[in-house]
């Protein structure tokens, strides 16, 4: 049997008018149509089964359901449908172009119908291929074929004389028909022709038989057609192949590096990583098969896949930690194997189908097969389409490429150094995609296999990369970020790996300044030495400017040899900025300034590098994940060991600007000195919100109090076992270089002692008021100094030397009063003091003889007011203290200085007074200097005891000698108008403070 394809017609002949046509103008014109009609099919739209085609086996107990689909009615009583094998209508093209679909024959056999929805089939013969089709055979023997029957088509082949024995029912094989795969097969030969025997010859000629055959035969025997037939099935064989390859492929993904609180050291983190690398064995297996399903060449140095990328994922580079690079690399490969391994099913395409591969024959699987969405059924024929219908040719290409690309990664992993860059690039999709990670030597060939569409449209340089040296000159790809990048939704960071995280954190952020880009960074340690807080003291460190010179020199000898590792000079600026850091925080001496020499401090605020543990940090926020950059507003945490080992490990991001309480943390005080009752001083601290504790040798101590939304520093709650040690503090948790010391304040005891007036002799000033005032003090006065502030005027004197008594004189006015508030300051060493405000002190002018000197006493008998007094004999004596006052005898003969005597008698001494009434008497004396001394001298207290005495003799007068209660008596300082003392005296009727006024 001749297929129709293995030799085209390409011309015919055109007709003209009466012409006599030939049999062979006739049939050229019949086979170039026809040939053309299978071309259009088998190259424009493609081989195989197109749809439907289903097998089912009907047995007697299950309800029919493919037979109920019949399209004509069926007499129940003749067409049982059950015990049959039931076909669905369905539609194909083999690869010599012809067209099958189920028939059913009717009276003329040139015609048939399609028109409907299955078959059933209740009968089989066994079936002998007469036409010599070769894709039945193997080494020249048809293999065990069954032709099967519908009940009509049995009774048809009976009517025209068929053996009805040869026939058997399919009932009798139902336990087989499992393993028996149905064939389509399109019976084609050409009937030998009749000779003429008539005038007319025209409904002769070679008949072309075209018989669709429905065949079982035993899966054994087809697949040995396949394997080793006398015409192979090249297509089927291939998609079957990429079908097996698929199945064999592992299912294999990268494992997630999750970190959890535990991780505490470099090498546990390190172990995550390491943990994280598996399935390197499936992983080489699988990617070998398809390496040989598809004839890519691995050129790995004559080594395995295996111990290729064994010790490649495994190990690190000298000098570098770079397994977070390694583990990069293991899913850079998962997911170009994954992405090979999700194209295998994809490859239904053929450019030009073989001929030979199933020229009259479709395969339709095992007899009851289930077409299930995603499942592959053996041995029947899928649709291999044109290239013009689908992008599966392309898939195959894609394949190809995608495995060179994964030769090309394994040999073209490189450990680099050198700065950080920002790489604009994509997070979900596929590899290609993504920008070129810069562990990978980004040379032309890599370029060539990374991303499809671009290799496809010669733009391979258009890919973004770390390495531009091979990529496009256009600035766009030279420098991505000066650029449009609403269509990047990831940032590739690389670089950072090995740097002191310090500046590797500041080069990240000067980066996000430079392009505006909108993610956060913050730096997480593993470990930290001692406790929050226990720092060593600034004053504790040493700096030494020899050291720092040194470093200095050391890093410009590492710039001019020009030096490969870079991390070693990265690694001596970090040193030396933490040397200048603590530089800052020191005490530089103002004196000298005249040199010229003058000292600007760093804002420490510019200061915001702050770490957080990252097992605290997993305590508040979970959702770390490695990916090699960040996210658009998201964070990037930069982790490493330790201060001392603080070189960048591994990096991490969140997918949102994470709420870190390191936004940074900062802590300013007005002062780092205070004493013990100093009042609070407020705090500033970034953040606001943030929580300060202090520590003295790392513990804490209550020292910091809130009020009003703000923090302060109370130094009256420090122990007093803290005074003159160190406090540092935190900031959430993390610490701050401010510092603070307490000092205690100085403690004695001052009172006022005894306050006393000058008690001065004859010969002082009669004008002296002052008071002297002692005040005691008692005490430890180590170290201490005594600031006295008497409150009246006088100068202080600062820091004098402290004793146990003070005596101060208070200059006063005579009689007048003032309230002295005196106070004493201490001062200790540490320039602590207190201030002790004694009780207020009350003083008057208070001498004795000032107020005495001048005081007039006046004594009278008043006649208009002191009524009914007649006295010949009213003589008294004024005395101040027992001293006689004016006892100078103003009336000579006479006994006394007072003379109320009203007869007009020698005795009344002309002690009227114009103006008055007759009988009124009047005597005034005025208290001379010398009076007043003597009566002072007398006096310990300020006070004179006035008395007014009868000068008679008492047998003159018995029995008092002298009148009582007649004379009223005023006393007044000198020069006033307004008596101190008025009244009617009795013997001593008068003790009195002249000064004030005060009587007892």
């Amino acid at each position: 049997m001749n297929t129709k394809l293995d030799n085209v017609t390409t011309q015919y002949r055109k007709f003209n008018d009466n012409q006599a046509l030939t049999e062979g103008q006739l049939n050229e014109f019949i086979d170039y149509f026809e040939d053309q009609d299978r071309l259009s099919r088998t190259r424009l739209s493609g081989v195989g089964v197109v749809c439907g085609f289903q097998s089912e086996y009907i047995e007697l107990e299950i309800l029919p359901t493919l037979a109920e689909k019949t399209a004509r009615p069926v007499d129940r009583d003749l067409e049982i449908p059950f015990d049959t094998i039931a076909i669905t209508q369905g539609a194909g093209v083999t690869t010599d172009g012809d067209l099958i679909t189920l028939r059913q024959v009717e009276d003329k056999k040139s015609e048939a119908v399609i028109d409907f929805q299955a078959k059933n089939y209740r009968y089989y013969r066994n079936y002998v291929d007469v036409v010599g089709y070769e894709h039945f055979r193997i080494g020249g023997q048809q293999v065990p074929l069954l032709e099967l029957f519908t009940t009509q088509e049995y009774k048809q082949l009976l009517s025209e004389g068929a053996n009805a024995g040869d026939f058997k029912k399919v009932v009798d094989i139902r336990s087989s028909l499992s393993d028996k795969i149905v064939i389509l097969y399109l019976e084609s030969y050409s009937n030998d022709e009749t000779p003429c025997q008539d005038a007319d010859c025209d409904n002769n000629g070679a008949e072309q038989v075209a018989n669709l055959k429905v065949l079982l035969a035993d899966s054994a025997s087809v697949s040995g057609l396949i394997t080793k037939g006398d015409a192979k099935d090249a297509i089927y064989k291939q998609h079957n192949t990429y079908e097996k390859l698929f199945d064999s492929l592992p299912n294999i993904e990268a494992k997630r590096v999750i970190l959890d609180a535990l991780v505490k050291t470099a090498p546990q983190l390190k172990t995550k990583f390491h943990s994280a690398i598996s399935t390197v064995a499936e992983l080489s297996d699988g990617f070998i098969s398809i390496a040989g399903a598809f004839n890519v060449n691995m050129n790995l140095g004559g080594q395995t896949l295996f111990d290729k990328l064994n010790p490649l994922l495994t190990s690190t580079s000298p000098g570098l930690e770079d397994y977070q690079y390694r583990y990069d690399l293991l899913k850079d490969l998962m997911d170009t194997y994954n992405e090979i391994k999700g194209l295998i099913l994809h490859l239904n395409a053929e450019c030009c189908p073989d001929i030979a591969s199933f020229p009259k024959h479709l395969m339709l699987g095992p007899v009851g097969a289930k077409q299930e969405l995603g499942k592959y059924i053996p041995l029947r024929h899928s649709f291999y389409n044109s290239p013009i219908t689908t992008h599966d040719d392309e898939n195959y290409e894609r394949v190809v490429m995608l495995a060179n690309r994964f030769v090309q990664k394994v040999n073209g992993f490189q450990s680099y150094i050198g700065r950080i860059k920002i790489t604009p690039s994509n997070m979900n999709v596929r590899l290609g995609n993504k920008a070129i990670p810069y562990y990978y030597n980004v040379d032309k060939s890599l370029l060539a296999q990374w991303n499809f569409e671009k290799t496809k449209t010669d733009r391979a340089a258009y890919n973004l990369s770390y390495h531009t040296a091979n990529l496009a000159g256009e600035d766009f790809i030279q420098n991505p970020l000066n650029y449009n990048i609403d269509n990047n939704d990831f940032y590739r960071i690389e670089g950072h790996l090995g740097m002191p995280y310090k500046t590797a954190l500041q080069n990240i952020n000067d980066l996000k300044t430079q392009y505006g880009l909108a993610f956060d960074v913050i730096a997480l340690v593993l470990e930290k030495g001692g406790k929050p807080g226990s720092e060593p003291p600034i004053r504790e460190k040493t700096v030494s400017i020899d050291e720092l010179r040194k470093q200095l020199i050391s890093i410009s000898s590492d710039v001019s040899n020009r030096t490969l590792n870079s991390q070693n000079t990265l690694l001596n600026i970090s040193k030396l900025d933490e040397q200048l850091r603590l530089l800052n925080q020191a005490e530089f001496s103002k004196e000298g300034s005249s040199d010229g020499v003058t000292v600007v401090k760093q804002d420490p605020k510019k200061d915001d590098v702050v770490s957080e543990l990252l097992s605290e940090f997993l305590e508040r926020k979970s959702g770390l994940e490695h990916v090699a950059g960040v996210e658009p507003g998201g964070t990037f945490a930069l982790i490493y060991h330790s201060e001392d080992d603080n070189q960048v490990l591994a990096d991490f991001s969140l997918p949102y600007l994470c709420c870190s309480k390191k936004d940074p943390a900062f802590l300013s005080l007005p002062a780092n000195k205070l004493c013990q009752k100093d009042a609070p001083i407020v705090m500033t601290i970034v953040p606001a919100d943030g929580q300060v504790k202090a520590f003295v040798n790392g513990a804490q101590i209550p020292a910091v109090t809130q009020s009003g939304g703000q923090s302060f520093f109370d130094p009256g709650l420090v122990n007093t076992a803290y005074f003159g040690q160190t406090i540092t503090f935190t900031v959430n948790d993390d610490p701050v270089e401010a510092q603070m010391i307490v000092y205690a304040q100085p403690n004695i005891t001052v009172t006022t002692g005894t306050v006393s007036y000058d008690a001065p002799t004859m010969d002082e000033n009669a004008n002296n008021p002052d008071a002297t005032v002692e005040f005691d003090a008692s005490g430890d006065f180590t170290g201490l100094t005594f600031t006295w502030n008497f409150d009246d005027g006088t100068p202080i004197i600062h820091n004098e030397t402290p004793a146990n008594k003070k005596i101060h004189v208070y200059k006063l006015v005579a009689g007048q009063e003032k309230t002295f508030n005196p106070t004493l300051t201490v001062t200790n060493a540490n320039g602590c003091s207190t201030v002790y405000k004694l009780a207020p002190l009350k003083l008057k002018g208070q001498s004795t003889i000032a107020c005495l000197s001048g005081m007039r006493v006046v004594i009278q008998y008043r006649d208009d007011v002191d009524k009914g007094h007649v006295c010949n004999d009213a003589t008294f004596n004024l005395k101040g203290n027992g001293i006689v006052i004016g006892g100078n005898n103003p009336y000579p003969g006479f006994i006394g200085n007072i003379h109320l005597s009203n007869t007009g008698g020698s005795q009344d001494r002309g002690n009227h007074k114009p103006g008055t009434p007759a009988l009124s008497r009047y005597n005034e004396i005025v208290i001379t200097q010398a009076e007043a001394k003597q009566m002072a001298s007398l006096s310990s207290d300020g006070f004179v005891e006035f008395s007014l005495e009868c000068a008679l003799p008492v047998n003159n007068r018995p029995p008092t000698g002298c009148h009582q209660d007649v004379a009223y008596t005023e006393i007044f300082l000198a020069n006033a108008t307004v008596p101190i003392y008025f009244g009617y005296p009795n013997g001593n009727f008068l003790r009195i403070n002249p000064c004030t006024g005060v009587t007892k």
